[in-house]
């Protein structure tokens, strides 16, 4: 989910901060930048570490999901200078990543000097996001609607999750603006789902309310925060990997727990009646979902329109993968051969166009995700099937692994461009 919640913090107006004309200002406002627009612990630090040795500096830095821990030294000075400070939870945003991962650039190959590099970073910074709340909203229906037909849904059940969809955007748009309702947003989200859903199910008019439901805030399920959780436990970078695993965690259980709240309440408030007729769409075009999902994900990741075809690529190649490799290799290897797979595409996309692979990798990510057998594990536990959830959640964890070997697999047969 990207909602650009941080615009309102400034990157470059921190009182404590050196100028940001000065190598160590430049240093510190680009971290902040790379962390608040969705980029790896690993490669944040890795990235800041070639910056600090281009400029002259010693520098040690330690990304963590809340806070960045960065240490100076330089053969000018005594001793070293260490800066810690606090930063929200980023948030993908594809076009100012490929800005700021510009100006890396930039600055590695001395094209542009600290104050030139300062300056762009500003400029960005001030910036309006490119898709406002509506284009949120639109994000978060068009991804509810395609999902649902993902997960076996009719006619009816993409219809009322792209309505839910939309719902759950302007929720968000809502409450995220405050500060005492922010973080119950998931388990709201959830409530109103699966009581509406529930509530059109009383008409007759869905076979399956519980695909309306998951589709409906498949947005926030954090199946991107889960697999970077793997990926940086997988690099030994044990805080941060333990922390985003424990979010993603959190942030599954709040969704379930209000599925369980909607459910229970829907149910006896508006007793489910049999459709009468169910109508689905012909099997070829889910690969139009695809493709629509992907404009989707475009607008939930802020990404440039010019983008489009390569977000709608990644996500066909993801997808298309991850179901032959299925059908002939069980549901994990599935996972791992559609994550090899995509992870290669992006790669040999980054190293041709210059362009970081997210554009094509997070749109797969999100399509081979993990975090909806994480939900569907969740809702039965609180349905007491107990036995069954305990398996879905190891199914989950298994397909979690799997789509981080298969993506580290993938930069050891073709390494991404190296900034």
């Amino acid at each position: 989910m990207s909602f650009d919640l941080l615009d309102h913090y400034s990157l470059y107006k921190q009182p404590h901060f050196p100028p940001r004309t000065l190598p160590v200002g430049f240093m510190l406002r680009l971290a902040r930048a790379l962390h608040t627009y969705g980029m790896t612990a690993y490669e944040l630090e890795s990235t800041m570490n070639k910056v600090g040795i281009r400029l002259g500096f010693g520098l040690q830095c330690l990304a963590q999901p809340t806070t960045l821990i960065m240490s100076f030294s330089h053969p000018d000075e005594p001793e070293p200078k260490t800066y810690v400070f606090r930063v929200e939870q980023g948030e993908v945003n594809l076009e100012r990543q490929i800005q700021v991962q510009e100006i890396v650039s930039a600055v590695l190959d001395e094209s542009v000097s600290v104050e030139e590099g300062a300056g762009r970073l500003k400029e960005i910074s001030n910036t309006p996001p490119r898709f406002g709340a509506k284009g949120q909203m639109a994000a978060f229906g068009l991804l509810a609607g395609c999902v649902a037909q993902l997960l076996g849904g009719g006619v009816s059940e993409i219809v009322v999750a792209l309505f839910m969809g939309v719902v759950t955007g302007f929720v968000a748009v809502k409450l995220l603006q405050s500060e005492s309702l922010r973080y119950l947003f998931p388990t709201i989200s959830a409530i109103l789902s699966a009581l509406l859903a529930n509530f059109v199910a009383s008409f007759g008019l869905l076979s399956s309310p519980d695909i309306a439901t998951v589709a409906g805030v498949i947005a926030l399920v954090p199946g991107l925060p889960l697999t970077t959780a793997v990926a940086e436990l997988a690099r030994q970078n044990m805080v941060s990997g333990t922390s985003r695993l424990v979010y993603s965690g959190t942030i599954l259980l709040q969704i379930g727990f209000g599925v369980a709240i909607g459910n229970a309440v829907g149910v006896e408030l508006f007793p489910a009646t049999e459709i009468s007729r169910e109508v689905f769409l012909p099997d070829w075009s889910i690969w139009i979902s695809i493709i629509i999902a992907g404009i989707g994900l475009c607008f939930l990741f802020q990404g440039r329109p010019r983008d489009i075809p390569w977000i709608v690529l990644g996500g066909l190649i993801a997808f298309a993968t991850t179901w032959y490799g299925k059908a002939f290799f069980g549901h994990v290897m599935g996972a791992f051969v559609g994550a090899l797979v995509t992870g290669l595409a992006a790669n040999l996309f980054e190293r041709i166009s210059g362009i970081t692979r997210g554009v094509m990798l997070m749109p797969g990510i999100l399509l081979l995700v993990p975090g909806s057998v994480g939900l569907q594990s969740l809702s039965l536990l609180v349905e007491k099937n107990v036995l069954e959830g305990i398996d879905t959640a190891f199914s989950m964890s298994f397909v979690a692994i799997a789509l981080v070997t298969g993506l580290l697999f993938s930069s050891l047969i073709l390494p991404p461009k190296d900034i």
